[in-house]
């Protein structure tokens, strides 16, 4: 009998053992990873620094000097959308004003090169319109001292201030852009509904040209080199300053302690005179 028990607990079966699971992959995000605590952004270059000191700099000259923006040397910069977006609502008396300040030759220049760049424009758009039909249409090189259209330009920004759009394409909504659809010529700025709305984009686009060191006639080194500009990095430090102090209340510590012991003086005083206490 026991040799028999013995055979029979030795051929027992054995319980299931639970299938081992995979290893984890370290690539794989673990279910919390979504919740870990955010990290700080990496510090920037002393390169990275420095433009950006510089571009705050001219942000901060522009601040102080708002004339800027009234030079009309600034039309050359792109003489198609200063007409689409400043000169299309000016008076008869605005333009023959701006044309007696400019001069008769400064007038004929902006003209020769407003009409240059219309061509160019057309040219190219049709250029594009033929290619997309024809993959073997030559392309039309366009002529190198005409200024570049800021509505193609490689900064998002500029072609935001310059098309109407968020520079990207669309009109910030996610529709595709209209640009130029009033005028029948592709690549051409969308016209402002008022004459406020396009002074401020000429004004912004003016902005961010001036940022990037664009205007060739500025001479920067006076902006770039002057620690006086440097409002945004100063206002910067105080609060970065005002963060890392621990709250207290706002009182003098030598007038606590002054205002202690005149209490405790107050307090050994003895009274004298009449007390009070009748005696009868």
């Amino acid at each position: 009998m026991a040799e028999s028990r013995d055979a029979t607990t030795s051929v027992s079966p054995m319980p299931p053992q639970p299938l081992p699971s995979p290893p984890r992959s370290s690539s794989s995000p673990s279910p919390t990873s979504t919740y870990v605590k955010p990290q700080p952004r990496p510090p920037k270059s002393p390169a990275h620094s420095a433009q950006i000191r510089v571009q705050n700099r001219r942000r901060e000259y522009l601040e102080r000097n708002p004339k800027y923006f009234d030079s009309l040397e600034h039309e050359l910069a792109d003489p198609l959308l200063y007409d689409a977006l400043v000169r299309r609502f000016q008076s008869s008396e605005e333009r023959e004003k701006e044309g007696r300040t400019k001069g008769y030759s400064r007038v004929l220049e902006v003209d020769l090169i407003r009409g240059e760049a219309k061509l160019a424009q057309l040219t190219s758009a049709s250029t594009s319109e033929s290619q997309s039909q024809s993959q073997d249409a030559p392309s039309s090189a366009t002529a190198p001292w005409l200024p570049r259209s800021a509505t193609t330009d490689a900064d998002a920004f500029i072609r935001e201030y310059a098309s109407g759009t968020d520079g990207l394409g669309d009109d910030g909504n996610g529709n595709p852009s209209t640009s130029g659809a009033s005028s029948g010529v592709k690549g051409l700025p969308r016209k402002p509904e008022s004459k406020e709305e396009g002074r401020e984009r000429w004004d912004d686009f003016l902005r961010r040209r001036f940022v990037l060191g664009r205007d060739e006639d500025f001479d920067y080194r006076g902006v770039d080199e002057n620690d006086d500009l440097d409002v945004m990095e100063r206002r910067e430090q105080e609060d970065a300053w005002f963060d890392d102090e621990d709250p207290d209340w706002a009182s003098d510590s030598a007038g606590d302690q002054a205002n202690q012991a005149s209490n405790e003086k107050q307090r050994e005083k003895k009274l004298e005179g009449e007390t009070g206490i009748q005696d009868f």
